[in-house]
Formats: C-alpha cells, sequence, structure tokens
C-alpha cells in the first residue's frame, strides 16, 4: 500500500510537498477505512480547480505508464511553470506487509536523472544518469548506457523478474494490478496496467466472456434503478444495455446519459479492486453522479476492500462527512502565485467525529475554498 507521496518542482508545485497516507491516532472509521499497518485505504482531493490535484493524480499514474505502459511518455513539460529549473522529482512509499519500500525517481527535462530505490533502508537499485547498480540477494550488477526514458526498475523487473525476489514481486503485482479512471472521457474512460486482467475491468472486454451476473449483484447492492444485459451478437459498443427495474426496454449504453457512462465504468474496477490488492485512481470521480451513488460507491469500496487504496478528486463537498471518509483521508487543493500548490490536510484542524466537515470547509477553516462573486446587482 503506497503510504505516502512526495512531489517536488513538479507543475504547479514550486516547494517539496508530501502527502501522508497513513492512519492517524483518530479512531473514526477505523475498522473500514485502514487497511494493514494503519495504512489509509485511500484520500480525496478537494479544492478549487487548477490547483493540482488531477496533477497528484497523474504523478501517480506516470509511475505506473513508466513501469508498465508501451507508449512513450513526454515529460519534458512537467517540471514546474513558476520556476527556472526543469528538474522535477517523485518519491513514493509504500509498505508491504511489514516492509518498507521507497522509490525516488529525478528527472531534468524529459530525461531520468537519477532513480533510487531503498527496501527497509537498504538502497538496492541506484542509478545516475546512464548508469547504474543492483543489488538484490546479495549479488551486485552494473548497467551502463541505459535509455534516458527507461527506467532501470523496469529493466530489470522485466528481465529478472528481481530474481524471484518474493517481496518486490508482490509490490509489482500491486502496482500493475492498478486502474486509472478519467470519469469525464468519452472512450476509453479506464486504463488497465495488468493485460492479463484487462478483461475483468474494462467493460467492453468483460461483456466479450462473461455474463452480466456479476455486476447486477453489485448494481442490485448499491441500489441502482437499473440492471445491464449484454448482447455479445452485436459489435464492440453497442454489446452492452441497460434496463430500469419493472421495464421491458433496453437501451444501447452509447445512448446514455453520462452519469450511466460514468458508474457503469466504475463497476468492474470497484469489483476488482474488492477482490485484488491495487489502487484505483479517479480525477473527477463526482462526473454525471448524483452525490447520494458517489457516497454509497465510496461506502461499498472501503467496507469490502482489503488493501486496496482509492485516490480520487472531487467537487462534491457532501462527501466531507466523517460517516464516509476520515479527516486524514481529504485534502484541501490552494494554489498561491508565489508558492503554487498548497496542501491541508483535514486531520491537522484535529476535527472531532460530531463535527460538520462540509460545513467547516465552505466556512473555510480547512483552505482550498474558492470565493467566487455570487452578487451581480446592476
Amino acid at each position: 500500500m503506497l503510504t505516502s507521496i512526495t512531489l517536488k518542482n513538479y507543475t504547479t508545485f514550486i516547494t517539496e510537498t508530501t502527502f501522508d497516507f497513513t492512519a492517524t491516532n483518530s479512531k473514526i472509521l477505523d475498522e473500514t477505512n485502514v487497511g494493514d499497518n494503519r495504512v489509509l485505504k485511500g484520500s480525496l482531493f478537494v479544492g478549487e480547480n487548477a490547483s493540482g490535484k488531477t496533477q497528484t493524480l497523474k504523478a501517480l499514474k506516470i509511475l505506473l505508464d513508466l513501469l508498465f505502459g508501451n507508449e512513450e511518455i513526454y515529460l519534458g513539460s512537467l517540471s514546474s511553470l513558476y520556476t527556472n529549473s526543469e528538474k522535477f522529482s517523485f518519491s513514493y512509499d509504500f509498505k508491504v506487509d511489514e516492509n518498507e519500500i521507497k522509490y525516488f525517481i529525478e528527472f531534468d527535462g524529459f530525461i531520468i536523472k537519477k532513480e533510487k530505490l531503498y527496501v527497509n533502508d537498504k538502497l538496492i537499485i541506484n542509478r545516475l544518469n546512464n548508469n547504474g547498480e543492483i543489488r538484490i540477494n546479495d549479488e551486485v550488477k552494473d548497467v551502463n548506457d541505459i535509455n534516458d526514458n527507461l527506467l532501470l526498475l523496469k529493466l530489470e523487473y522485466y528481465n529478472t523478474r528481481f530474481n524471484n525476489d518474493e517481496l518486490l514481486n508482490k509490490w509489482f503485482d500491486f502496482l500493475k494490478n492498478s486502474i486509472y479512471v478519467e470519469t469525464f472521457l468519452s472512450k476509453k474512460r479506464v486504463k488497465s496496467y495488468n493485460p492479463s486482467k484487462a478483461d475483468f475491468q474494462i467493460i467492453e472486454k468483460y461483456a466479450e466472456k462473461n455474463s452480466s451476473s456479476k455486476l447486477n449483484d453489485f448494481i442490485e447492492k448499491i441500489g441502482y434503478n437499473s440492471e445491464i444485459v449484454f448482447d455479445n451478437k452485436r459489435s464492440e459498443y453497442e454489446k452492452i444495455y441497460l434496463k430500469k427495474r419493472g421495464t421491458s426496454k433496453t437501451i444501447p449504453l452509447y445512448f446514455e446519459s453520462t452519469g450511466n457512462k460514468s458508474f457503469m465504468n466504475l463497476i468492474l474496477p470497484f469489483i476488482y479492486a474488492c477482490e485484488n490488492d491495487c489502487m484505483i485512481i479517479i480525477d473527477e470521480f463526482s462526473s454525471g453522479l448524483h452525490n447520494e451513488l458517489e457516497e454509497s460507491l465510496i461506502r461499498y469500496f472501503f467496507n469490502n476492500s482489503h488493501n486496496s487504496q482509492i485516490f480520487f478528486t472531487s467537487h462534491s463537498t457532501n462527501l466531507l462527512d466523517t460517516s464516509i471518509l476520515r479527516p486524514d483521508q481529504i485534502y484541501s487543493f490552494s494554489f498561491d502565485p508565489k508558492k503554487g500548490t498548497q496542501i491541508k490536510r483535514f486531520s491537522d484542524e484535529n476535527p472531532r467525529e460530531s463535527q460538520n466537515l462540509e460545513k467547516m470547509y465552505l466556512n473555510g477553516v480547512f483552505d482550498g475554498k474558492p470565493n467566487y462573486n455570487k452578487e451581480f446587482k446592476n
């Protein structure tokens, strides 16, 4: 599980900024929202538009893309727009069972400059420019002439599978099973990083080989007013239909509302993450969804997942409720012209369980609330 991420000189982040995903001493939702080793099962990012929320999610996506993606990733535009330096870096901390894994990458424009991997404070991978050293199972190996855009970590995984090191492979399974979702895109909304599992994460692929019963079981638990019907005799985008309960009429998914399309694309990732430890990364989670549906989905995830995590952005303040999320699971974002993106963890204000987090946020207690003009008088 991801325990923290640190961003430095990246897009809107000027100063070094760390997000902590370990649980505080609060006992709110301890049984449902906290995984093993007191690691939180995810975090919600709220705040004004263009303040850095999406870029934080993309810092996770970049790691997955660099490790498991086949397409070339252009990184030259990711250094902060508000400094003169082209260097930027990410640091990711994980816990796997009782072990701590720390992975650091520094870029200079679109070139990978430094790369370090620590396992329980022991340096496993050390790369500077195009040369590196790998220490696994007491074996030391020098690697030279590494491609500017290729992670040494990726190279070692695909060449040796870490010499069957159980811990490192378990960590990679967690990463590889992860899913990125952009709810506002009309196509290719779900990106699966594990090709062998993609058929269970993307509804169009799932429909080719499976019945709709598992999805409809999920829909019934959520309390949604429709059910899914598959028709494999149709073309790819005509295989999935929705039928409102109590009616006999089926409607192709591509004719449905934005909200229905968003919800349908979330079902399989949610089911998958409750059965396999991974990360679900969702940008604009609230796109097209009723606030009651949002709440139900998040509650379902926390109540049914084990050591999976969900990282998501939303402008729906109804989610700011201690019956849904712990205060240490919520970060607010704001942008300062001189300091760049500023974040605040709700738990820093030590709110009590009985306090109304939504009202406190709207009153400016947690920062990140924009102040738009609401009066237009002649």
